[in-house]
């Protein structure tokens, strides 16, 4: 379901009237993305901030060997793009992908460093959004690092499900391939460490949910 922009954390604090009159000021673009559409590639130069209204991106980095690592996923109502926020034109070093039909706003990276005569509160929210927003990524972009620093396969899936459990369950959106990509690892790989784990009745799989069902022994993983 499309999101309306004040419900978003880019926009929170902001008004519709404000919203709008700034959708104007920046000259942002709404645009329709097919499901494995690049929105933009390795060595595009930036452009915007893109923000999600509806549907799924992946950031991704593509080897020469075929290989595809998962930065991060971006899902409705968050802004991806935001790595290369700055002024200077330099390229990307990663691709963006649609996982699924996707709207987007793109949003002209000159609107943030660039404010009118009036310098108009709400600009200035927005600003105090997105360094927000800035700092909740580079937490996610360590907690990510700390995860791959893990030397053994079960102590990376240890970290990541104990970083991303809520109670004792943890959900996700992403399929064994992008979980995959983003350990660091490969699919069977990836597979045949979790159906271990099930049988030894650590943890308990479910389409989108991972349950934890002895803690003590998965805390174990990582000593």
């Amino acid at each position: 379901m499309m999101i309306s922009l004040i419900e978003t954390k880019l926009f929170q604090q902001v008004t519709q009237e404000e919203i709008s009159r700034m959708m104007r000021c920046s000259k942002a673009v709404t645009k329709d993305f097919k499901a494995g559409d690049y929105i933009f590639r390795e060595e595009d130069i930036p452009r915007f901030l893109y923000l999600i209204l509806d549907g799924e991106v992946s950031v991704v980095k593509d080897f020469a060997s075929g290989r595809q690592d998962i930065l991060y996923v971006a899902e409705t109502g968050e802004v991806f793009g935001e790595d290369f926020f700055g002024p200077e034109q330099k390229p990307y070093w990663f691709n963006a992908v649609a996982n699924k039909k996707t709207t987007a706003l793109l949003l002209p990276w000159e609107f943030f460093f660039g404010f009118c005569s009036n310098a108009c509160e709400h600009h200035q929210q927005l600003i105090k959004n997105m360094l927000e927003i800035l700092a909740e990524k580079n937490f996610d972009m360590t907690r990510k690092a700390h995860i791959l620093s893990s030397t053994t396969l079960r102590e990376k899936i240890a970290v990541w499900l104990l970083e991303s459990m809520n109670g004792d369950v943890v959900t996700t959106n992403m399929n064994r391939e992008q979980m995959a990509s983003y350990l660091g690892v490969t699919r069977p790989s990836l597979s045949r460490e979790l159906m271990k784990m099930q049988k030894e009745k650590m943890i308990d799989i479910s389409k989108g949910r991972i349950c934890i069902l002895d803690m003590e022994k998965l805390e174990d993983c990582m000593q």
